[in-house]
């Protein structure tokens, strides 16, 4: 077991104080760090929500997809190609009437219009007095936390021109801003760090632990590293998602390399290696080796729940299995690719690898659209 003083320094504090519990959540932005302090005692069901998301790498990739100067940034639910990050946890009972107000600062949970318990991974932060948004006669958007470093940062995103972009009709940054990390912050194991050079002994840490097979180690230190808002580097991310995926952390693991693909290179020395875990994080089983094309192994598609008979948790997993089906196709396009684009290989080979890939395409397609049409019969059902 690797240990370290501020490892060590933390521990002690945990233990003197009986709670591992933190408050601070450290946001690392493309365009810099913010700082939420959560109100754990006025909005349990939220925060317990939230830390859920920011301790299983949900946020890491997803971007700020709405921004308005003066009222809200918003961002927690779609990745760097504007598409649906999933699954997500089941939506938090709404928690509005616990006294605090969105102000500017505040941090809330954005939520579907006509259904105030609806809200899940998606949060905005107020950067005006949005009273509007408070309970009254109906109930409004819970307030959980509040920015206590960085709101200049969150005011620089929102003057970025906009416009509308992927499923948004306006209001989407130009460029996006996309959050790299968030982690709890430990501001004793922070405050004992050096000024100087602190990213390279974080990531000195973090190799030490992944040399020493110490998965716990790993993701403790690469929660530092997350919390200091260190230099986005590939190799963290890769070692992230293999630790994650040595404790079965599969969520962690797939959310953290779907990252690690939409920023590190193809020829980056952990692109493969990073390809087999992301592969094994999704699968519940592995295909055989007669599926295999060149070190690429495609999914198999999800069994598509009956809209008939289904409950709404049965549809809600059918969908998280369709979702997952369609993120396994995505890394197993992106190998195929490498096939394709190689003009070394013998065009028989360059032929089979497009039509894999045009397979692949097909089949993600008409898995989304049966879900959809059981969806449409689910729906039905409440008519």
């Amino acid at each position: 077991m690797i240990r370290h003083r501020w490892l060590q320094a933390a521990a002690a504090l945990l233990a003197w104080s009986g709670t591992a519990r933190a408050t601070d959540v450290a946001v690392c932005t493309d365009e810099g760090r913010f700082v939420i302090q959560l109100a754990d005692a006025k909005a349990p069901k939220h925060v317990d929500n939230f830390l859920r998301y920011v301790d299983m790498g949900f946020y890491s990739g997803t971007v700020f997809h709405r921004v308005s100067p003066g009222f809200v940034v918003q961002g927690g639910g779609v990745d760097r190609k504007l598409r649906a990050r999933g699954p997500t946890l089941p939506p938090v009972e709404n928690e509005s009437r616990n006294g605090l107000t969105n102000v500017r600062g505040t941090v809330a949970a954005a939520r579907k219009a006509d259904d105030p318990n609806s809200a899940n991974s998606q949060f905005f932060v107020n950067l005006g007095d949005n009273a509007q948004l408070d309970a009254e006669q109906d109930l409004g958007f819970t307030v959980f936390g509040r920015v206590i470093q960085g709101i200049e940062v969150l005011e620089r995103i929102s003057r970025l021109p906009t416009g509308a972009a992927g499923p948004f009709k306006e209001q989407v940054p130009t460029p996006l801003v996309g959050i790299q990390s968030a982690a709890r912050v430990d501001a004793v194991a922070l405050s004992a760090l050096p000024d100087q050079g602190r990213d390279e002994e974080l990531k000195a840490h973090v190799e030490a632990a992944a040399a020493a097979q110490d998965h716990a180690a790993t993701l403790q230190a690469v929660g530092l590293y997350h919390a200091a808002c260190g230099t986005a580097d590939a190799e963290i991310a890769f070692l992230e998602g293999k630790a994650a995926l040595g404790l079965d952390q599969r969520e962690r693991a797939r959310f953290v390399l779907e990252n690690y693909f939409a920023t590190a290179k193809e020829d980056a020395p952990t692109y493969t290696e990073a390809l087999e875990l992301y592969r094994s994080a999704v699968q519940d089983n592995q295909p055989s080796a007669a599926q295999i094309v060149n070190d690429c192994v495609p999914p198999a598609p999800p069994a598509i729940t009956d809209g008939s008979t289904a409950s709404r948790e049965e549809m809600v997993a059918g969908q998280a299995r369709v979702k997952q089906f369609v993120a396994a196709g995505d890394a197993y396009i992106a190998c195929v690719a490498k096939i394709i684009d190689n003009s070394g290989r013998a065009p028989v080979d360059r032929n089979a690898a497009t039509a894999e890939h045009n397979r692949m395409v097909s089949a993600m397609e008409q898995a989304a659209a049966d879900f959809n049409a059981q969806i449409r019969i689910f729906k039905g059902r409440a008519q």
